[in-house]
């Protein structure tokens, strides 16, 4: 990516759910983004849900599928997904 992100509001618990959203200055940026995550999380026990919403924001969800609250497989995700936010 190239540094088009606007803003980031952090990481946020809903419920048993990891929340994230960022913002970029147009869409092509989001979208990188969510092709970036797809990779980077292929080889992931757990995958992030991910949201375009508008244009330029992109929501991060990551949830333990057999409903058992975040685990150390989200937690993984997480740092992953930070791993790949904070080199962008």
């Amino acid at each position: 990516m190239d540094g088009r992100r606007v803003a980031d509001s952090g990481w946020r618990r809903s419920g048993s759910t990891l929340v994230r959203e960022v913002s970029f200055r147009d869409f092509d940026a989001a979208i990188a983004l969510v092709e970036e995550l797809g990779s980077a999380a292929e080889d992931h026990f757990r995958r992030p849900d991910m949201c375009i919403v508008d244009f330029n924001r992109v929501r991060l969800r990551i949830a333990n599928p057999h409903h058992a609250g975040i685990t150390e497989a989200e937690m993984r995700l997480k740092r992953k997904v930070d791993a790949v936010l904070d080199a962008s």
